[in-house]
């Protein structure tokens, strides 16, 4: 449930920083390696949406596992639980949790549409990273993941914006990065879907130059095949003028 090429040997394609293993785009403010950005993405993902010690966590997408094992380790999450595709990441990322003696349930092997036989009101947080611009149709996701919060509850996301409506009939491109085009969607028409829904919107930031200028400028001293990815990620957000955002939206008490 993460871009390609993160689905493809993440663990020896990317350099990373054991036991959190990652597979974001990293956060680049103030670093240069990888293996910092992806621990760093983690760490401001928590601290912009206040995460609290003690809490319930479930991730929509949750890759290799890494960030399960951070937010437990320097949050002391009480519940962890996580949805993935079958497959190598989710086969990792099981092998990663009981080494760690991490305890995840329940662990779905499946898309995010798995969210539906999750009881309602039963999760704190709702965390995706790197994963819901995948999710088809993504405000589907948005209203489930309202009725499992608690009240209180946030969703925590990351999404890309079309600058203009009219750039959509150019958003096939999207499909390299396995990206439903028809998901990918202005910015006033995502924040008016939430509302709709219920949300409160407490945080819409546009992480787009430290998360995708970061991981492009930084893109030389990664392997081959992610140099091309990211020319190819610079040359499509330049051409859809497209915006990188992280919103925080919570479930009035």
């Amino acid at each position: 449930m993460t871009p390609f090429p993160f689905s493809k040997s993440p663990v020896t394609d990317l350099s990373q920083k054991p036991p959190y293993y990652v597979s974001n785009f990293g956060f680049w403010t103030g670093v240069t390696d990888y293996r910092e950005a992806g621990i760093q993405f983690l760490d401001e993902f928590a601290k912009q949406c206040g995460l609290e010690k003690n809490k319930s966590i479930l991730e929509v997408g949750s890759g290799l596992g890494g960030s399960l094992v951070y937010w437990k380790d320097q949050y002391e999450a009480d519940k962890l639980s996580a949805i993935n595709l079958p497959g190598e990441q989710s086969n990792f990322a099981k092998q990663l949790f009981h080494d760690q003696n991490l305890e995840v349930t329940p662990f779905l092997e499946g898309g995010w549409e798995g969210i539906k036989t999750l009881p309602s009101n039963s999760y704190d947080y709702v965390f995706s990273v790197d994963a819901a611009y995948h999710f088809n149709p993504i405000d589907e996701f948005y209203r489930e993941s309202y009725r499992i919060l608690k009240p209180g509850g946030k969703l925590v996301f990351n999404v890309f914006h079309l600058h203009e409506i009219e750039k959509k009939k150019y958003s096939g491109l999207l499909s390299f990065f396995l990206i439903p085009p028809n998901q990918v969607k202005v910015l006033d028409v995502t924040v008016e879907e939430l509302q709709t829904i219920g949300y409160l919107i407490e945080k819409n930031l546009d992480w787009t130059i430290p998360v995708i200028n970061g991981f492009v400028q930084n893109k030389s001293k990664m392997k081959l095949l992610l140099q091309i990815f990211g020319f190819v990620l610079q040359t499509i957000t330049k051409t859809l003028k497209l915006s990188y955002h992280y919103y925080v939206v919570q479930k009035p008490i």
